[in-house]
């Protein structure tokens, strides 16, 4: 079994060779930020970089962010003990482009990370693009030579991102790990997406 401490130190050295800055978790409660009573995603420690109030020092970085998710637009709590992926704490492992690299780049390190440096079986994924993100899904055709029955097409919010009711927002794209029939759910944007069986570990959001 592979430990914490390998997948976190796997993820951001691999990041780190790519040219991203390795930077440190931030603290729970937020410094400079009146929104937010913990932080709640990796990307919250950049917000003033993606909302322009700053300049970043860097073009590209890493983190694996300290959260917390117990009130707020983000409550995991009323799902805590029901299934088998949710928790109120947690890291949040990410990679950060300001500019620098966009949907290609970025699909081709997720699967390269996912696939090669952690193993994990190609025949056991399958990823969910924004419903109208054709850019997306032709690139995950490239990289992995997926059909689209591998490539789900999902609308509304569990594949468009936003910060807020206004502000930085993108469509996303997600990687899905199959646990087998054996285990109940279905697909995402199946009526059994809820259920074990798929569970979501990689999340990109392209914010444009």
């Amino acid at each position: 079994m592979t430990s914490l401490k390998q997948i976190r130190s796997t993820f951001l050295d691999f990041f780190a060779a790519d040219g991203h800055e390795r930077v440190h978790s931030a603290p729970l409660v937020p410094q400079n930020d009146p929104t937010l009573m913990f932080v709640n995603a990796g990307m919250v420690p950049f917000k003033d970089y993606f909302t322009g109030a700053a300049t970043p020092p860097y073009p590209r970085a890493t983190s694996s962010q300290k959260c917390v998710r117990a009130g707020g637009k983000h409550n995991d709590l009323d799902n805590v003990g029901y299934t088998a992926r949710h928790l109120t704490f947690f890291e949040m492992l990410g990679n950060f482009s300001f500019g620098d690299y966009f949907k290609d780049h970025a699909i081709e390190r997720a699967w390269q990370l996912v696939t090669q440096d952690f193993g994990l079986d190609p025949k056991r994924l399958l990823v969910t693009v924004y419903i109208d993100d054709d850019e997306a899904a032709a690139i995950w055709k490239k990289v992995t030579g997926f059909g689209d029955d591998k490539i789900i097409r999902i609308a509304g919010s569990d594949n468009f991102w936003a910060m807020g009711d206004s502000g930085p927002c993108g469509p996303c794209t997600e990687i899905f790990w199959d646990y087998g029939d054996h285990v109940p759910g279905g697909p995402p944007g199946s009526p059994d997406e809820d259920g074990d069986r798929f569970v979501e570990i990689w999340n990109n959001v392209f914010m444009q």
